[in-house]
């Protein structure tokens, strides 16, 4: 079922990003808390408790208070974009190359005029997009952790606080993966995957921000996948960290695994189309 050539060429074909966000995530932690120590609790409390106005503490989906911590401040760095929009550029770009980036390349083909079924070639991409995301969590994680221990919040805040944001961090990983590739499944260009992640992507930001800022639309929200993707709620009491965690990663990951289920059948089921 499993071919040793399909795992190299797959691993081959992430590497460059792989390695280029595990050298991302694994330096800015140590940047973004370097920056942060610059400015003093007292005057960074002060700017989020009397300069920004209440009604925005519905954004930022936890109370200033609990922000202006040296918790609180590590912890928004896993809603920064360059954790955000790294974790959902993974997810987007592995998942769309799963079937209609071989396919636009024209390389599919020749792919599977090898003795490899369908459901084992889509099952390698998946589960090496999945393993290379926990890779990066796992990165990530151990970068906020040498990042608080020798910085200068050190001693002020234990990092295994910061496990669970992580774990979210992943959860979101695989699940705009699943659905990237269920819609790469379907599909026979890459480009246009892309431009539907994309947009899909752009709503679901929109839909969470309606859902936290009108009363009325308040059930626009739950249109959003993002809504369970909070890691700065995950840095509480652990047993309350964990129970929330098991909520939004339950979500994350149960919809990234139903996508790429779905897919799997897609694409095992769809007729390709002839070389040009």
């Amino acid at each position: 079922m499993w071919n040793a050539a399909i795992w190299r060429k797959t691993w081959g074909d992430q590497r460059g990003l792989l390695l280029s966000l595990l050298a991302l995530w694994g330096a800015f932690p140590s940047i973004y808390i370097w920056l942060s120590a610059q400015i003093p609790m007292s005057a960074f409390g002060e700017v989020l408790l009397r300069a920004i106005p209440q009604d925005w503490q519905k954004l930022s989906g936890v109370p200033f208070t609990e922000v202006a911590t040296h918790a609180g401040r590590v912890a928004l760095a896993f809603v920064d974009p360059v954790i955000v929009l790294g974790a959902t550029v993974w997810g987007i770009t592995r998942g769309s190359d799963a079937v209609s980036g071989p396919l636009e390349r024209g390389t599919l083909e020749m792919v599977l005029a090898q003795p490899v079924k369908r459901g084992a070639l889509f099952a390698t991409q998946a589960i090496a997009t999945t393993v290379a995301a926990a890779l990066l969590c796992s990165v990530l994680f151990t970068a906020v952790w040498v990042a608080i221990a020798t910085g200068a919040w050190a001693g002020k805040v234990d990092p295994l606080r910061f496990l669970p944001a992580a774990a979210n961090v992943f959860g979101l990983m695989v699940c705009m993966a699943g659905i990237s590739a269920c819609v790469s499944a379907a599909d026979s260009y890459r480009w246009r995957t892309v431009g539907i992640l994309s947009g899909f992507y752009v709503f679901s930001i929109l839909a969470k921000l309606i859902g936290r800022l009108s009363v009325s639309l308040g059930w626009v929200g739950y249109l959003s996948i993002l809504n369970a993707y909070e890691p700065q709620q995950l840095v509480g009491s652990a047993a309350e960290a964990w129970r929330l965690l098991a909520c939004y990663d339950g979500v994350l990951l149960g919809v990234g695994t139903i996508a790429y289920v779905t897919g799997a059948v897609v694409f095992c089921r769809r007729d390709l189309p002839a070389p040009l």
